[in-house]
């Protein structure tokens, strides 16, 4: 497998685009037009990065960075620089081995208490998920969390979760990711896609 990069915390873009491109397929019967979707659990993040204006020392890092990405080989954790991440209450970890589908079970929160808010992100096994709904942990510290994008892989028992700075790993859209557009002298900007890989 490639190298994972970091993507330097003190780069950020001036504007982004984040979503999640859904993996579900839909069958229409063509004698009644019903229709059935299944979901897989290749859902995965996109995003667009825009660099406006960047000096020539930030421009070079970025270049850097993906030049050492070399096109679609690469990888890089990213995080949504539009919302960041929540104070861990408490330290979580996996629960259970063997778990599948949208429902996390986790131990190791503070008792009783709002541990994660719908819209945070969170990170477990690498993957990069979202919380659903509002999670409240239970007086032993437990606690079910809601998640979209399903889990792709089952994380072993007591892997880490991260909440404070939530990454996933990503690479580039394609081939051709990376144009500099230079004001000679002056400033350099930058447009990149990325998606998660897996």
């Amino acid at each position: 497998m490639a190298d994972v990069y970091d993507w330097p915390d003190d780069i950020c873009p001036s504007s982004l685009t984040w979503r999640l491109e859904s993996s579900t397929r839909t069958f229409r019967s063509p004698f009644n037009g019903t229709s059935q979707t299944v979901r897989t659990p290749g859902s995965r993040w996109v995003c667009s990065l825009t660099f406006s204006n960047q000096s020539d020392a930030q421009a070079r890092r970025i270049e850097a960075l993906l030049a050492g990405l070399d096109g679609e080989y690469g990888r890089v954790r990213l995080r949504d620089k539009g919302r960041e991440g929540s104070n861990p209450a408490g330290a979580p970890v996996v629960s259970d081995p063997n778990q599948s589908g949208v429902l996390l079970f986790t131990r190791g929160w503070a008792a009783s208490r709002l541990v994660l808010r719908t819209g945070d992100y969170i990170t477990v096994n690498d993957e990069l998920k979202m919380v659903t709904a509002d999670i409240t942990s239970a007086a032993d510290g437990t606690a079910t969390i809601q998640i979209a994008p399903m889990l792709r892989t089952a994380p072993p028992a007591n892997a880490a979760i991260e909440v404070a700075a939530p990454y996933g790993i990503f690479k580039l859209k394609d081939n051709s990711q990376g144009n500099a557009s230079r004001v000679p002298g002056v400033f350099t900007s930058f447009a990149i896609e990325f998606e998660e890989a897996f």
